[in-house]
């Protein structure tokens, strides 16, 4: 009797799994297999078989499906694009500006004639609540960085501190006094009568928001991440401070074609703050995209983008508090 035939072994070369999971999109996969002489086309059945290193290649074709990438939302997608990563020294500054560990009365920045320490940018970090050098100081930059016949006017927010001590019954020489750093042609290098929007920053209860004396519509437009008005009625405050305006004006001959304490008052309907910090750099957004009408396209999908992370914020934040009540 003769030798018994020798056992086929199928041994894959990997895992089928592993293989696929890491192969492209269309592959070949390859197994092998001993063969045993005389199996075939040309094998005789009456001949004995004889083992055989001989080996066997099946190649069977798969197509494997990738899954889609995350999605990402157009606010992401589109900053990718228009603001880029910055530079690894930008960075580098930024973050020692911005660390809570340092010297807080370390001066920063020195600009426009001001001084910010460290403990007064590090107000800018995220849940912090914004100062009024900080917003005295953008004020300027917006400023400077107009055309010589400017058609906006950021005035700091210690001008309003000056209008709202004007009396009633204010004389013209007093407010001349007052208010010359401010409204002075020689002491601000240019004429604010060429301006078209004038808009004072207000911090009244802890809460920053601006109006913007828009002297071509005729009104005063009041932009708050909060509601300030109760149907068409403004405050006492709101009024006086229009008179003031319109007094102080006057007294340098600024748009005396103008009555500012008659303009209708309106609070345009705009993003919405989530939480107690977040005034001051809306305001600030306000203040660089309002045209006189309505905010213009670049902000809007930065409107998106903060919408988004409030409402991220909000939703992991109601999962942490469902998470703890069940502790």
């Amino acid at each position: 009797m003769g030798p018994s035939p020798a056992p086929t072994y199928s041994e894959p070369l990997v895992p089928q799994s592993q293989a696929e999971a890491s192969l492209p999109a269309e592959v070949t996969v390859v197994t092998v297999e001993d063969a045993e002489e005389g199996e075939g086309a040309g094998g005789s059945g009456s001949q004995a078989p004889k083992p055989s290193s001989m080996k066997r290649y099946k190649r069977t074709a798969k197509r494997i499906v990738k899954r889609p990438p995350t999605c990402k939302s157009p606010f992401v997608a589109q900053c990718v694009k228009q603001f880029p990563k910055i530079p690894h020294a930008d960075q580098v500054v930024a973050d020692y500006a911005l660390a809570k560990m340092g010297d807080p009365s370390e001066i920063l920045c020195d600009m426009y004639g001001m001084y910010i320490t460290r403990e007064e940018l590090s107000c800018i970090n995220a849940g912090w609540w914004v100062n009024s050098m900080i917003v005295a100081i953008v004020s300027r930059m917006m400023n400077g960085q107009q055309a010589p016949l400017a058609r906006a006017h950021f005035f700091e927010p210690s001008f309003l501190v000056v209008l709202s001590n004007l009396k009633s019954n204010v004389t013209t020489q007093v407010i001349l006094e007052k208010c010359a750093m401010y409204l002075d042609l020689d002491t601000l290098g240019h004429d604010l009568s060429s301006c078209v929007m004038m808009f004072i920053l207000v911090c009244e209860n802890n809460h920053w928001h601006v109006h913007v004396v828009n002297f071509a519509a005729g009104r005063v437009e009041i932009l708050s991440s909060l509601p300030l008005r109760r149907g068409n009625n403004i405050s006492a405050a709101t009024r006086r401070l229009s008179m003031a305006l319109h007094k102080a004006l006057h007294a340098y001959r600024i748009h005396m074609d103008a009555d500012v304490s008659s303009f209708e008052h309106v609070q345009p309907h705009l993003l919405q703050q989530l939480n107690g910090s977040d005034c001051g750099v809306l305001v600030l957004k306000f203040m660089e995209f309002w045209n006189g009408a309505t905010l213009t396209t670049s902000v809007a999908e930065w409107q998106l983008g903060y919408a988004e992370y409030e409402d991220f914020m909000y939703k992991n934040g109601q999962r942490v508090r469902e998470r703890k009540s069940t502790w």
